[in-house]
């Protein structure tokens, strides 16, 4: 079984047309961007310089979600990380050289909820403000107040997903522990109030699909669908298993992840990896204070995985043993 995107856009092809179009406008720039994301790496090409980085504004989250390894107070991922927020001169350095080097895409979250930080808006406005041609974020909408949906609106941030697991109270609150469904759907509302009829964010909600809601999601799906530009499920990763599983003991995929050849991930005190996927910091490849993006974008660390990859070798490195490992076993229970 050949692995495939854990995730999906529920739209028709009519419709992911024309929410590309709300997204990139008439901007030429955007086009060629998204094209050579995907076009590169499906050859395993890469440019000068990454077309994403991810920057984690926070490590930390104010829940404890079923399906993630925050809840697993036996996996050490975070214990030995001295910084959990982002630093504002941290963030500042990355877009910094994200503008310097003309990268398209900034993603201001990753492991943690990025509304912790107090600096998030002040971040966003600061990205915005460099001329970084996509500016997102991802967040569970637990902190979504009236005055941050009224900041990201006036800081014409790109897109905003926001991760919302159920459809009832009960099966939400079941699956997000510690949140408040009506609080939750109270900020998105709001959001969209705010937004009104301007382009930006572009608003996507996030459906992670489990046992325990996946006979919500159609209902899901036809209550939102009108009322939000996109929504996207995925198919529940254990990513706690990322750190128990024996990688001689997972079995081999037809495999190639396509993240070394598109993206780069800086970790709230700088160190940086090359996956999203890599929640314990396996394949870091150095740290932004010490090197540059340019440099370790092009360095012997992130070719040595590309090169295994390319060749079907994926399986030499623990950490993407496993991951694929992972991703196999939730689009199988998918159905996919």
């Amino acid at each position: 079984m050949k692995i495939k995107k854990n995730w999906e856009i529920k739209a028709s092809l009519l419709t992911k047309a024309r929410n590309l179009y709300r997204k990139g406008g008439l901007n030429p720039a955007f086009y060629l961007y998204r094209y050579r994301f995907s076009a590169l790496a499906d050859k395993f090409k890469i440019g000068k310089y990454p077309l994403d980085v991810i920057a984690e504004t926070s490590n930390i989250c104010n829940l404890r979600c079923t399906m993630c390894f925050q809840s697993d107070e036996a996996l050490p991922v975070l214990k030995t990380t001295k910084v959990s927020l982002m630093a504002m001169d941290t963030f500042k350095k990355i877009a910094d050289e994200c503008a310097s080097y003309k990268i398209p895409a900034l993603k201001l979250n990753w492991r943690g909820e990025p509304m912790l930080n107090k600096n998030f808006t002040e971040m966003l406005r600061y990205a915005k403000g460099k001329g970084i041609l996509e500016v997102t974020s991802l967040t569970n909408g637990t902190l979504m107040n009236e005055n941050i949906c009224r900041e990201i609106v006036a800081a014409k941030m790109d897109q905003l997903v926001i991760s919302i697991d159920g459809f009832t109270k009960e099966t939400y609150e079941k699956i997000r522990v510690g949140a408040d469904y009506d609080e939750v759907i109270n900020n998105i509302n709001n959001l969209i109030g705010i937004r009104g009829k301007s382009r930006k964010p572009f608003i996507r909600l996030q459906y992670t699909e489990s046992e325990i809601n996946k006979h919500e999601t159609s209902s899901f799906y036809q209550y939102w669908n009108k009322k939000v530009d996109e929504i996207t499920v995925s198919y529940c990763q254990d990513f706690g298993s990322l750190g128990k599983n024996n990688p001689d003991e997972v079995p081999i995929h037809s495999f190639f992840c396509q993240q070394p050849f598109q993206r780069l991930v800086i970790m709230a005190d700088g160190t940086v990896t090359v996956c999203a996927t890599d929640v314990m910091g396996d394949i870091s490849i150095g740290n932004i204070y010490e090197d540059s993006l340019e440099h370790l974008w092009n360095g012997s660390k992130i070719n040595k995985l590309r090169e295994q990859h390319k060749s079907g070798r994926y399986y030499e490195n623990s950490m993407c043993r496993i991951c694929a490992h992972n991703r196999f076993n939730a689009n199988k229970q998918a159905g996919r």
